[in-house]
């Protein structure tokens, strides 16, 4: 709808490389490294079209329904800027890319999926000389992080200009790569030999390492272990699980002497996105059981409507300290959701999750563990999503991609032969 499925995947890259040089030090983009909204924009439009012209289940309209009318009950409740409604569509933006990949295309989806994958594999390789620069020649191109962590107080951020940016693609990454089924008669793992397999698998997770980020290598190994009881069966699977059981104090204890010192550094009261969930649950507590409305508080147009951060005195760790608000709202993303929709969050998960759940295509089941990917993407998501704001930015958006290219267009949609007989 609008472009083909090759469109929307070129399209994609030109967005992915247009935000690698926006981030740099060097070159000024303008306008162009906001080229993402403009990508976000056709999908939700191709969206709306193809609603128009093809059937879609009551039961999915009904509950979108029952979404952006809360949505729009909660700006009225509150007397905050219509406009705010606007966040809902910006929450929830990365799901319509989802859509118009999943639903309004018909595509060879595990030939898309092989591009997909080769092109993520060349940013992964093409990565790894900018992490040698980000250790040779700090903050010459792209900033780093200012926490200290890494070998040498360098954690690298490679291309994508962030720690959390470059452990969150080698997250996603690597759980691709550990969903691929290995083909007898190819003697492949989908598209890649074994010994180039498992040498990308070990660079990722190399790479991974040195970024220092605890909870990407945690929700990694916790893949890993699941990896290994969902491909055996029988006393393969029981081993496997044994062996995991029995290594996991081991793997648990490295991570600790590693990284122990910096997650005490952060546990105590003046730790932020401690600050970001308790004030979450004064204004949860205060507007129960509808939250403040949309747009309100950690998301981004909280930024343009400041009235609960001065209402409940939000302390300036977490607003910021200029004229804007520039702090970390952002942090704790499913959290902010609970303070501004209340108990109306269940229609936000519902249309944010549903992808874990749609139809999942045969075709691309074939060639890789379609339950797999969705097992550790969701463990991803939550994961990640509940410290950083992964719904805004460019690893939600890989994500919701390729969970598009995994189900099948008939999920959402009645299928033409079951409504001429009906």
């Amino acid at each position: 709808m609008i472009f083909t499925s090759k469109g929307y995947l070129n399209l994609l890259l030109a967005t992915i490389i247009l935000f690698f040089i926006s981030r740099q030090n060097i070159i000024n983009l303008g306008a162009l490294a906001y080229f993402n909204h403009i990508y976000i924009l056709i999908c939700i439009v191709a969206f709306f079209i193809c609603i128009i012209y093809k059937p879609v289940k009551r039961r999915f309209l009904f509950l979108s329904f029952i979404l952006f009318m809360y949505s729009a009950f909660m700006v009225f409740r509150n007397g905050i800027p219509i406009i705010n409604i606007l966040q809902t569509f910006l929450t929830l933006k990365f799901v319509f890319v989802f859509f118009v990949m999943a639903y309004a295309l018909n595509a060879d989806r595990p030939m898309l999926l092989a591009k997909f994958t080769k092109a993520l594999t060349y940013i992964l390789l093409f990565s790894s000389l900018f992490v040698v620069s980000d250790y040779l020649a700090p903050n010459l191109l792209y900033s780093l992080a200012k926490d200290g962590r890494g070998i040498m107080g360098v954690s690298p951020g490679s291309f994508f200009g962030s720690r959390v940016l470059y452990s969150g693609f080698l997250l996603l990454y690597s759980i691709l790569l550990l969903s691929f089924k290995y083909s007898n008669d190819s003697k492949r793992y989908f598209i890649y030999k074994p010994k180039f397999y498992w040498l990308l698998l070990f660079f990722a997770f190399f790479l991974l390492f040195l970024t220092f980020s605890r909870k990407e290598l945690l929700i990694l190994l916790v893949a890993y272990g699941i990896t290994i009881m969902y491909k055996n069966k029988g006393l393969i699977r029981l081993l496997g699980t044994i062996a995991l059981v029995a290594i996991t104090p081991a793997i648990l204890a490295g991570l600790w002497l590693v990284l122990g010192d910096s997650i005490q550094a952060n546990f105590n009261e003046n730790y932020v996105r401690y600050k970001i969930f308790y004030y979450a649950m004064e204004i949860f507590e205060y507007n129960f059981p509808f939250g403040s409305g949309p747009g309100t508080y950690g998301t981004v147009m909280s930024k343009m409507y400041t009235d609960v951060y001065t209402f409940f005195k939000v302390d300036k760790a977490i607003i910021g300290y200029g004229s804007q608000i520039e702090g970390p709202i952002f942090d704790l993303f499913f959290v902010s959701l609970i303070a501004e929709y209340g108990l109306g969050i269940i229609f936000v998960m519902w249309f944010i999750f549903q992808p874990f759940f749609a139809e999942k295509d045969g075709y691309v089941d074939q060639v890789v563990h379609v339950r797999l990917i969705r097992i550790n993407g969701f463990l991803m998501l939550v994961g990640i999503g509940s410290m950083v704001p992964i719904m805004g930015n460019m690893i939600g958006l890989l994500l919701f991609f390729l969970l598009g290219v995994l189900t099948s267009n008939n999920a959402i949609f009645v299928h033409s032969r079951k409504r001429a007989n009906a």
